[in-house]
């Protein structure tokens, strides 16, 4: 992991000597030093993980250097690395580069020799744009470049006769109506960059989109009577670690952690099928019934009390065991992931588990259940360290109705107010200790 480590800040030194005559805008991004140009117009995005950006970037910035192109890409590789995650918004997946040609003879010429100089290197899709053609790195779409003026709306187009389009982003939406689609050699040969899921499975809600892939909920038709399942969807480049997991590596790795808890006699789905599409790996799931511990549309239980908080205690805490006795750590143990029915309790979303002792594995948690330590360090440590806070995290919750405070006489004030025994305390400060 030590080299995982130095890997990163050499591509990050790298990056930032390629960069550093462009201007900064804001914090996120650098700017080419161009002119602003049309107020609207064929934007053009070539794709790039962290570990491609450099090298791609070394190959079309000459191009756009004889264009004069105005073009914008990350600060920093960490902010393509959260860019491409897709979170808060999944539109942005994989614009490593965004470029703004002056018209739509330099946009066509462009995305030819941007697309011949990107051949042969991977990034991720980026999401509701048009593939300049199959597997290329390039896309584009038609979209506002800038605000015509201080008090116009930024999300409206102005087509030919004048009228206010919105600037949607959405699948279809790349090419508006009233425009003609000045790249493909046919009207009618436009690469699309989704597909239905399988041939048994009938998708009819996401349930979560980001880079990495989305989560559906499906009906599989391959049995009678037709039953409702979960597809994990793992993109091929999709959020590219330090390590080079993306998408696909993390979702072979969850059904891998799947079959060995399930043997172990855990409460986990069932993986029913896997299989690869369009180079994407996808797991088929038993619908998990009940509900979450805490809801989607709440971040703490309605009602807290110490009593509730020793009951999950009570209950959560041996099943981590059984994990942890299994040979693995859950790394994303939270109220979403836990769900109840009928009175038992299961758990979902393995794909950061690892095993007790892997060293080598990048540190995984969600905000708010990852232990301190791992705000600060690159790889984690043997152990089942984040397990423990995120359990002692998830009492807390259930106590006080809030995330535990890293002041201790905070915490104190809340056990207090709560009426919490010194055994339960005891027992919650310990999981949330080092």
């Amino acid at each position: 992991m030590v080299n995982v480590q130095r890997a990163a800040a050499r591509l990050e030194r790298e990056w930032q000597s390629r960069i550093h005559s462009l201007r900064p805008a804001r914090e996120f991004w650098r700017y080419s030093p161009r002119p602003l140009g049309p107020t609207q117009g064929w934007k053009i995005h070539v794709a790039a993980s962290i570990l491609t950006a450099n090298k791609i970037f070394s190959r079309v910035h000459p191009i756009l250097e004889r264009h004069q192109s105005l073009f914008k890409v990350p600060a920093r590789l960490d902010d393509l690395r959260r860019l491409n995650c897709g979170l808060p918004h999944f539109s942005q997946v994989g614009k490593f580069l965004t470029i703004y040609p002056s018209s739509t003879v330099e946009a066509v010429s462009l995305a030819r020799q941007l697309h011949q100089a990107t051949r042969g290197l991977p990034g991720p899709e980026v999401p509701y744009d048009v593939c300049y053609r199959r597997g290329s790195a390039v896309f584009y779409r038609y979209g506002v470049f800038r605000k015509r003026g201080p008090d116009s709306d930024p999300s409206f187009l102005v087509d030919p006769a004048g009228r206010k389009r919105r600037d949607r982003r959405a699948h279809g939406a790349a090419v508006p109506r009233w425009l003609s689609d000045p790249f493909q050699p046919s009207p009618k040969k436009r690469w699309r960059c989704t597909a239905p899921i399988g041939v048994d499975f009938l998708p009819f809600k996401a349930l979560m989109q980001r880079g990495k892939g989305g989560v559906y909920e499906a009906l599989d038709l391959s049995v009678s009577p037709a039953r409702r399942v979960i597809i994990k969807e793992g993109r091929r480049h999709g959020e590219t670690a330090w390590d080079g997991q993306d998408g696909y590596t993390r979702v072979r790795r969850e059904a891998r952690v799947l079959h060995a808890l399930r043997r172990a006699g855990l409460p986990v789905p069932k993986v029913i099928r896997e299989f690869v599409q369009n180079g994407h790996r996808y797991l088929v799931l038993e619908k998990i019934s009940g509900r979450p511990l805490i809801g989607r549309k709440r971040q703490h239980p309605a009602r807290p009390s110490w009593r509730r908080a020793q009951r999950l205690l009570d209950r959560l805490g041996p099943l981590l065991s059984q994990v942890h006795k299994a040979g693995w750590v859950w790394r994303d143990c939270k109220p979403s992931h836990i769900f109840m029915h009928c009175g038992v309790m299961r758990l979902i979303d393995f794909e950061g588990a690892c095993r007790l002792d892997d060293t080598q594995a990048l540190s995984w948690s969600s905000p708010n259940y990852v232990p301190p330590i791992y705000e600060r360090e690159f790889s984690r440590r043997a152990g089942t360290m984040e397990d423990h806070y995120a359990l002692g995290v998830i009492a807390f919750q259930f106590l006080a109705g809030e995330f535990p405070s890293a002041d201790n006489r905070r915490r104190a004030r809340c056990y207090k107010r709560a009426g919490c025994p010194d055994s339960l305390r005891t027992k919650i400060e310990a999981l949330l200790g080092p």
